[in-house]
């Protein structure tokens, strides 16, 4: 499976072969075994020999490298061209094993395991016999054999380790999307919670302080102190927002609650104690009672707005619910509503801190709760 991923990733040109396959550079070294007969006198290297060779060589390395050109594995042609290269320049005397090597090398970056150790074997039984051919000892074919399976052996554990890098580079390039996708949404939710409820505040004390503009305008002139004030607030919010800083208070939304519902003439009713100032921040009910709060404003015609607490064993709260006593403004029955972009996200950030989101239908209204994990 993880060959096949490589593959398609390859046919995709999604990365860099030869960075890939750096190694493969390092196995060149096998080449400087070829002249070494020569070298220690066991044959007088001939000028046909050596041109053939070089010939020879040129050709390999043209073989050698084709993946690097077609981002591909390797194929049977490259593998027995390179093994018939061997073979060809035996009549040099040179050490021509070492193109036998190559070969079985290559068949380690056969997409197929059971290809590649069939391939591996079968070079090797023609190394055998031609060497029984070539009047050969054992012991002088034994080597070539044994540097060809080593040489298999461990180009096949580079390979399965690069693809093992490759795929958890995958993995990591994807965890960073998604942790990036996270991030935007993460966003939007605290961008629309925080400025959908700070706006629909601002415009409905603009719509009271354009109706108390004559006939109470100091009213008028409170209304427009709050509508900057709230501004300025939400400028900051938004900062806190997008900086990932946000620490939203119960208390502190309780207090803004009671402000906006009070602007549209909807009573604020806590059943319970509030939140203690020293509580800690709970961002994700905070900014829940907010979504929720500016849904009444929005959508009701509530006169009167329920808010209850509920504390665990240590005192903190882990769930509100909010009542309102009004019907939302529109035909559709409570059961088919379809949620906005605020529940939406709201529904999200409680399900990600392992806490749920209930809308319940009532005679009169509708009932919220909004639960995190206590």
């Amino acid at each position: 499976m993880a060959a096949d991923s490589l593959s398609r990733h390859l046919a995709d040109r999604k990365t860099p072969w030869p960075h890939f396959n750096h190694y493969l550079v390092a196995y060149l070294s096998y080449l400087l075994f070829y002249p070494v007969p020569w070298l220690l006198g066991y044959h007088r290297p001939t000028l046909p020999g050596v041109l053939f060779s070089a010939a020879a060589m040129l050709l390999f390395l043209l073989v050698y490298f084709a993946p690097y050109r077609k981002d591909r594995y390797y194929g049977y042609g490259e593998i027995i061209l390179t093994d018939l290269i061997g073979y060809a320049c035996a009549w040099t005397h040179g050490d021509w094993e070492v193109y036998c090597i190559f070969a079985a090398g290559m068949c380690a970056r056969l997409p197929e395991r059971r290809q590649s150790v069939t391939m591996v074997i079968l070079l090797q039984i023609v190394l055998i016999i031609s060497g029984h051919f070539r009047h050969k000892t054992t012991l002088e074919v034994i080597p070539g054999a044994f540097f060809s399976i080593i040489t298999y052996m461990g180009t096949l554990v580079q390979w399965q380790l690069g693809i093992r890098n490759f795929e958890l580079r995958e993995a990591q390039n994807e965890i960073r999307a998604l942790a990036t996708t996270a991030e935007r949404e993460r966003i939007a939710r605290d961008l629309h919670d925080l400025l959908g409820h700070s706006l629909t505040v601002i415009s409905v004390k603009a719509e009271l302080s354009e109706r108390l503009f004559t006939a109470d305008p100091p009213r008028a002139r409170q209304e427009i102190n709050e509508i900057s004030q709230i501004a300025r607030t939400s400028l900051r919010e938004v900062r806190e927002a997008v900086s990932g800083m946000n620490g939203a208070s119960l208390l502190r939304e309780l207090e803004r609650a009671r402000k906006a519902l009070h602007t549209t003439g909807i009573t604020l009713v806590l059943e319970g104690r509030e939140p203690p100032a020293d509580a800690p921040p709970n961002s994700v009910l905070a900014l829940a009672l907010r979504e929720a709060v500016t849904n009444v404003i929005r959508h009701s015609d509530a006169r009167t707005c329920t808010l209850t607490f509920l504390y665990d064993a240590s005192g903190h709260i882990h769930t509100f619910t909010l009542e309102d006593d009004g019907p939302l403004q529109t035909t559709q029955l409570a059961r088919t509503i379809v949620e906005g972009n605020g529940l939406r996200g709201m529904r999200a950030r409680l399900a990600a801190s392992g806490g749920t989101l209930t809308i319940s239908p009532r005679p009169r209204g509708f009932t919220l709760t909004a639960t995190t994990l206590p």
